[in-house]
């Protein structure tokens, strides 16, 4: 019931340790993933039941990690993308979209996805253009002036629509998905 509480020590530390240079921080979180397992402190805090304190818990830890950023005054120079990598379960609410994880239905694969970063990505923007877990790759390449091979990536670089800027379109034409 630790779990959360230690990905987040250890991310808080390697910002503290890499400040001053450039990183990546990848923090994928086991929570909300079954079985549920939410801290302590966060048992029974949530109207939601179990599902809702592991929310509750994530949120916290997103938030520590965003403390810490601005606190090390590294805010301004750090993109955050919150995402996930698929719809909810069966027992999480996904309305209005049909469907949950492991089924092509929107609410199996159509998620919610947040980018922040100070001065560069306007707060409000938002889009219904179609990107894919694939676009980060690219666009975190073009971000940082890495050109790579469009024959051996299928993502495209989504910065203009992250960025809000009027008429951006997504780097798919046709986005096909098919659960065999």
């Amino acid at each position: 019931q630790t779990i959360t509480r230690r990905y987040t020590e250890e991310a808080v530390k390697f910002l503290h340790e890499h400040k001053g240079q450039r990183f990546f921080l990848y923090l994928p979180h086991t929570a909300i993933h079954f079985p549920l397992y939410p801290g302590k402190e966060f048992h029974t805090k949530s109207a939601n039941g179990l599902v809702g304190d592991w929310i509750e818990e994530v949120d916290w830890s997103v938030g520590r990690v965003l403390d810490t950023l601005r606190e090390l005054r590294l805010d301004d120079n750090t993109l955050v993308v919150f995402t996930s990598d698929n719809g909810g379960t069966p027992r999480s609410i996904n309305l209005p979209l049909r469907g949950h994880k492991g089924s092509t239905w929107e609410g199996g694969m159509r998620v919610c996805t947040i980018a922040w970063w100070p001065g560069k990505i306007p707060a409000a923007t938002e889009t219904d253009e179609i990107t894919t877990m694939m676009d980060f790759l690219p666009t975190f390449a073009a971000l940082a002036g890495v050109e790579v091979s469009a024959d051996r990536i299928d993502g495209g670089n989504i910065w203009p629509l992250m960025a809000g800027i009027h008429d951006a379109r997504s780097p798919h034409k046709v986005f096909y998905y098919f659960k065999g």
